[in-house]
């Protein structure tokens, strides 16, 4: 396990809950630090790496990983707007909507968005496609599976364009955000070209690390400091902001400068259902705020309202992640995922 990823994780899934309870930086600022974005650097890079080596089950780990819990959370969303009799949800959630949001099959909903009937679900909408397409590419070729996902996914942005396509898929797999997960596989090329001169020059990299985190943190959190930083470079800091934090925390793990810290780490363990189900924790919280409304009223923009929601909505995640998520894996894995029989030669191999 790469620990600073990990902690990366976990700090975009807080970044994730904060947006989502309206809290505003000073200036009026609504931002969720290029969370989502990060996220996509950091998928694209571990499917290239874990598939350097091994490739076998590719797909039914991805699926073992993903699925379950995103259809225990969706389900249980949907049986709370049928209780409630209201909701986005509830007049949604027709059967084929619900088999769409399952399969992973993006649609338009109620409001003309391409979303499923939970809503941080569009994202995963877009890992499963990435994910199909890397399985696809790894039949082809290990070694050149990475190269020829992200030829793919160039394709899906110039091609139906080019053609004048404007049917569901061509929109939904040109998304912008599929940039990063090209950036994702490219960062692990260069942290592979980078890694070994990283201890040498680990002081340099300490150095560089919070200049990149400062100047990613104040893009996102002063939009005049970005606009002025933008109109001196010709980088489009939008793109390369998230892939530089994601490729700075790769660097600094080879030059063994790596986050240790249990509560932080524990924090990106279960950063997935963070990110599931604190939209779900957030509602329950601000229900009684509602007095009977349908619609619950949302809490002031201020720290005071929006902390609490976010340290709810994380001990939410951990329970969720200790009690129901990581059991639910080890049973499915070893249910599902053939295990070779173990041998002396195994035994005594490096881990």
């Amino acid at each position: 396990m790469i620990s600073n990823l990990q902690v990366l994780r976990g700090l975009a899934a807080l970044a994730v809950v904060l947006y989502h309870t309206n809290y505003a930086l000073a200036g009026g600022v609504h931002t969720m630090f290029q969370a989502v974005a990060v996220f996509f650097v950091i998928s694209g890079f571990i499917m290239t790496h874990i598939t350097r080596q091994k490739a076998d089950g590719f797909l039914l780990h991805r699926l073992i990983r993903i699925v379950p819990l995103y259809w225990l959370c969706t389900l249980f969303a949907l049986a709370a707007a049928e209780l409630k009799g209201f909701g986005r949800m509830w007049t949604d959630g027709s059967l084929e909507n619900i088999a769409k949001s399952l399969l992973f099959v993006p649609y338009r909903d109620m409001t003309g968005e391409i979303q499923p009937l939970l809503l941080v679900g569009w994202t995963l909408n877009l890992e499963m496609f990435f994910y199909l397409l890397f399985a696809g590419a790894l039949l082809i070729s290990r070694r050149y599976a990475p190269f020829l996902v992200c030829v793919a996914l160039i394709a899906f942005k110039l091609i139906p364009s080019a053609l004048g396509c404007t049917a569901i898929p061509c929109v939904y797999y040109a998304h912008d955000y599929t940039t990063f997960l090209i950036l994702g596989v490219a960062s692990y090329y260069v942290w592979r070209l980078l890694s070994a001169g990283a201890m040498a020059a680990r002081w340099v990299v300490l150095l560089a690390a919070p200049i990149i985190g400062i100047t990613f943190l104040a893009s996102n959190a002063y939009p005049p400091f970005a606009a002025a930083l933008q109109a001196r470079i010709d980088v489009p800091l939008y793109f390369a902001l998230p892939a530089s934090v994601v490729s700075v925390a790769l660097l600094l793990h080879s030059a063994e400068f790596q986050c240790k810290w249990k509560p932080l780490l524990l924090l990106g363990d279960a950063s997935y259902a963070l990110y599931l189900t604190h939209a779900i924790t957030i509602q329950a919280l601000r229900a009684p705020l509602s007095y009977g409304s349908p619609t619950p009223s949302d809490p002031e923009p201020s720290f005071l309202a929006a902390a609490p929601l976010v340290a709810v909505s994380a001990l939410v995640a951990i329970a969720v992640y200790a009690w129901i998520e990581a059991p639910t894996l080890k049973a499915l894995r070893k249910l599902l995922v053939p295990h070779r029989p173990t041998t002396a030669v195994l035994q005594s191999a490096p881990r």
